[in-house]
This record gives C-alpha cells, structure tokens and sequence, in this order.
C-alpha cells in the first residue's frame, strides 16, 4: 500500500512538471502553432478578401466567407485544444505576450460553449496568479453570455444599429457599473471603447452608410 502510495505521488509531480515547465524545443513548436493559428484567425476575423469577392460576387461572397471562417475556427480551436491538452493553460510563465494567440481561438470557438465555460474557469485561476491578460477573462465572460443570448458584464461584445453606432449586443446587466467592472479588467471606458468601435465600424462600411445619408460616425457624447 504503501509502495503504491509513493508510486501515486512520483506521478503527480511527474504531471505537475509537465504542466508547468516546457523544453526549449517544445517552446518553439508552439510558438510556431500559435503563429499559425493567430495568423489565419486574423485573416479571417474581417470582411471578405478581395479575391473572394471576384470569384464569388458581392451576393454570394459572404456565405462562402462565413463557411470558411467557421472550418477555420473549428481546426484551430482543435489546435488550441491539443495544446492545452498537452501543456494546460499557455500563460505568461510559458509564452509570455504570446498568451493572447492561445486565448483568441478559445475565444472565438463559438460553437463550443461548454469548452469556452471550461476556460473560462481556467482562465479565472490564471488571472489570481497574474499569468494571463486580465482583460480576457472579461472578453471571454462576456462571449459566453452573447452565446447564450445574456446579457453582458463588460459590453466587450457588440452589434450596430441602423445609423451604425456600436451598443452591447443583447445588452448591459448594469450599465451604472459598467465602467468599475471594465477599469477593474483593464478594459477602457465604456465610451471610449464604443466610439473606436463605431468609427471603425464606419471606416469599414462607408459606401454602405453614405449611401444611407451617413457621412460620419455616430459618436456617444
């Protein structure tokens, strides 16, 4: 018994050395991964690129935009999966700054909730140890909250109206404490954050808005 005990303890720290330390070797197979999976996450994050939109048309581009993003965020949250899987959570003690490639497509796997609410909670320890990137553990909140159709937190998630000005998708819980909770996750202001969007917004829609009789971005005073 007492033979199996020792046995049973060799391989937790055997696990824990595993989890938390990583050969120099293994670091660059990884930074490699996360390169290539931030990379064609990126490339896919935006509008259509322009090569779509000549083979496929304005109508059409977008559901074959969308098809694709989605078979790419399936094969990197797989990645990310494998990953962590292997190493547990990829924070600053093994990566440094290069935590956020791992969080992204944790963030972006939309279409696995329970596996983003398992991150969540991960995310949330890492937090207390100062090895990941507060704001993330609130983007990520907050995702799940617009997955589930809830309101959010922070308001990190958002959606346009008609004359194109950012607001919370699905809405606030509190919009009294939005800016405590955002300043406490190292997020800005709430109107800071919600004019950049809804200038970028514009940039990226112009032709649209102008053609509905909006010349410049709708500002929050």
């Amino acid at each position: 018994m007492k033979k199996y005990l020792i046995i049973i303890f060799l391989c937790f720290i055997a696990l824990g050395c595993r989890s938390s330390q990583i050969s120099d070797v293994d670091k660059k197979t990884i930074l490699d991964e996360l390169n290539y999976i931030y990379t064609i996450d990126q490339k896919y994050a935006g509008l259509p690129f322009p090569e779509l939109k000549e083979k496929y048309g304005e109508k059409k581009v977008w559901d074959v935009f969308l098809k694709m993003r989605d078979s790419v965020g399936l094969e990197n949250q797989n990645r990310i999966k494998r990953l962590y899987e292997k190493y547990g959570y990829l924070g600053y003690d093994k990566i440094g700054e290069k935590e956020t490639q791992f969080w992204i497509s944790i963030q972006h796997a939309d279409n696995d909730v329970p596996f983003q609410q398992e991150m969540l909670k991960v995310l949330k320890k890492e937090i207390r140890k100062k090895n990941a990137d507060r704001s993330h553990y609130a983007m990520l909140e907050d995702r799940i909250a617009v997955n589930q159709k809830k309101k959010q937190r922070f308001g990190s998630q958002v959606t346009y109206n008609k004359i194109g000005q950012a607001i919370p998708k699905y809405g606030l819980v509190d919009s009294a404490r939005v800016d405590k909770w955002r300043a406490r996750y190292h997020l800005s202001s709430f109107k800071k954050y919600y004019n950049d969007m809804t200038v970028m917004h514009f940039e990226m829609n112009k032709d649209r808005l102008s053609k509905a009789g909006i010349h410049e971005p709708v500002l929050y005073k």
